[in-house]
C-alpha cells in the first residue's frame, strides 16, 4: 500500500482570479488561504488573468509571497466556455495552464471562489477544496436602470443557480467552505464548513484608539465600481443623507475607494459630501470619521467593509442583510447599529454624530468582538479540519463542528 507524502513532499496549489499581491480587500482571504495552507506542504498559487493586461504583459509571471510560488497566467479568451463569465470547463483554458504547471503533480487544489475549479480539467480523483466565500448573490434589484443591467444580473443568476449546482454535484473527494452559515444553508448536500472572512489588521500593536474626530462624520469605504456599492452609495446619498444634514448642518459625508471619475464627481454634488478616492492610509482616513456606514441592498457574503472599521475603533451602521451576515457574532444594539428603512437608518447615523460617547462604546464593543472570535488561529483550524482528511486520503472531513466562529 502506497503512503501518503509527507508534508515536507506535499504540493497544494490554489488556483485562484485574483492575485493575493493586488491591494483589493478580496486578496486578503488569499493570503490567510496561503498562511494557512503552506503548514500542509508547498504552494502555488496558480493566477488565472483573464483581462487584457494578458495581451500587453508577459504571458506568465512568477514572484514569491510568505513562501509561497505565485504564477500568473495570461488567458486569451476564445470560445464560449472559456469566458470567466461562465463556469464551464474549458479545454483551451486547461491546455493554457498545462503549459506552465503539470496539474498532475498535486497532492490538494484549493479553488478560490468556486470559477477556477469549474473552468479547469482537473485530475478526476485529485481532492479539491472549493472556497465558495461569497456563495449566494442577490443583486441589487432597484440598481438595474438598463437592459444591459438587466442582462447581466440574470446571467450571473443563471450561472450560479443552475451551472454551479449541477457540477458541483458531480465532483468527489471534495470540501466547501462558505464564509457564513446562511450561504451554507443553500447547499445541503455538500460536505462542508463556514470559513469565517477577516479584515485586514493594521500593522498597529494593542487595540485603536476609540477617539472621535472634533467635526462630525460618516464614511463609506469600499470598491465603487461594484453595483452593489455604487447602490449603497446612492441611496444613502438621496434617502438617508438629507434628514442626516437636517439634523446635524456641520456632518461631512466621507466616500473612499476607487471609482469611476463621473460617479465620483455626482456624488460630490451633494452638501457635505467629500470623495477621497483610494487612500494609501486607512488609518488617516478612519481617523476623520465618528461611524462607518454599510447600506448595502444587495450583493453577496459577509461585507467585510462591515468589519474592517472596528480595527480602527469606528463604529458600524449597517441594513439587516450585513449584520445577519454573522450569524448572532455582532448583535445590533450592542455592537452594531441596523436598519433597513432610511428613517432609521439616520437616526442610528444622527444618534452617533450627536453622541460620541455612545459611538465610543458600540466602537469598543464592536472590536472586542471581532479581536476574540475571528482570528487567524480560529481561520486555520478550520482550515486544518477541511484538509488534513483529504490530503491523508480520507474524503472530506464533514467539518460542521469546526464551523462555527
Amino acid at each position: 500500500m502506497q503512503l501518503p507524502p509527507s508534508p515536507a513532499q506535499r504540493r497544494i496549489a490554489l488556483l485562484t482570479y485574483i492575485s493575493p499581491l493586488q491591494k483589493w480587500g478580496s486578496a486578503q482571504r488569499s493570503r490567510h488561504l496561503i498562511d494557512a495552507l503552506l503548514r500542509h506542504g508547498a504552494v502555488d498559487v496558480v493566477v488565472l488573468r483573464f483581462d487584457r493586461r494578458g495581451a500587453e504583459a508577459p504571458p506568465v509571471s512568477v514572484s514569491d509571497f510568505h513562501g509561497a510560488r505565485v504564477i500568473e497566467i495570461g488567458v486569451t479568451v476564445g470560445g464560449l466556455p472559456s469566458r470567466p463569465r461562465f463556469d464551464l470547463a474549458s479545454d483551451h483554458v486547461t491546455r493554457t495552464v498545462e503549459q506552465h504547471v503539470d496539474l498532475k503533480s498535486y497532492d490538494l487544489f484549493v479553488s478560490r471562489y468556486v470559477k477556477p475549479a469549474l473552468k479547469l480539467r482537473l485530475p478526476p480523483q485529485a481532492p479539491v477544496v472549493v472556497d465558495f466565500d461569497d456563495a449566494v448573490y442577490e443583486p441589487p434589484w432597484r440598481a438595474l436602470s438598463t437592459p444591459k443591467m438587466w442582462v447581466g444580473a440574470f446571467t450571473r443568476l443563471l450561472n450560479d443557480r443552475l451551472l454551479v449546482r449541477m457540477r458541483l454535484a458531480c465532483r468527489p473527494h471534495a470540501h466547501y467552505f462558505f464564509c457564513r452559515e446562511a450561504e451554507r444553508r443553500h447547499f445541503p448536500a455538500l460536505p462542508g464548513s463556514v470559513l469565517p472572512n477577516l479584515p485586514a489588521a493594521p500593522a498597529r500593536p494593542g487595540p485603536p484608539s476609540f477617539d472621535t474626530p472634533a467635526r462630525p462624520a460618516l464614511m463609506f469605504v469600499g470598491l465603487l465600481d461594484y453595483m452593489p456599492n455604487t447602490d449603497a452609495v446612492d441611496w444613502f446619498l438621496a434617502d438617508i443623507w438629507p434628514r442626516v444634514r437636517a439634523a446635524v448642518p456641520d456632518a461631512r459625508f466621507l466616500i473612499v475607494g476607487s471609482g469611476a471619475d463621473e460617479l465620483l464627481a455626482r456624488w460630490r454634488a451633494h452638501a457635505g459630501v467629500e470623495t477621497l478616492g483610494f487612500v494609501d492610509s486607512l488609518a488617516d482616513a478612519y481617523a476623520q470619521a465618528t461611524a462607518s456606514v454599510v447600506p448595502m441592498r444587495g450583493g453577496a457574503g459577509t461585507n467585510i467593509k462591515a468589519l474592517e472599521p472596528f480595527h480602527y475603533g469606528r463604529p458600524v451602521i449597517a441594513t439587516r442583510q450585513v449584520l445577519e451576515g454573522y450569524d448572532s457574532l455582532f448583535r445590533d444594539g450592542q455592537d452594531m447599529l441596523a436598519a433597513d428603512d432610511a428613517r432609521t437608518f439616520a437616526e442610528h447615523c444622527i444618534a452617533l454624530l450627536d453622541n460620541p460617547a455612545r459611538a465610543r462604546e458600540l466602537a469598543r464593543s464592536g472590536y472586542q468582538r471581532l479581536s476574540t472570535h475571528l482570528t487567524t488561529e480560529h481561520f486555520g483550524s478550520i482550515l486544518d479540519s477541511a484538509v488534513t482528511p483529504l490530503l491523508s486520503g480520507g474524503g472530506s472531513s464533514m467539518a460542521s463542528h469546526a464551523s462555527r466562529p
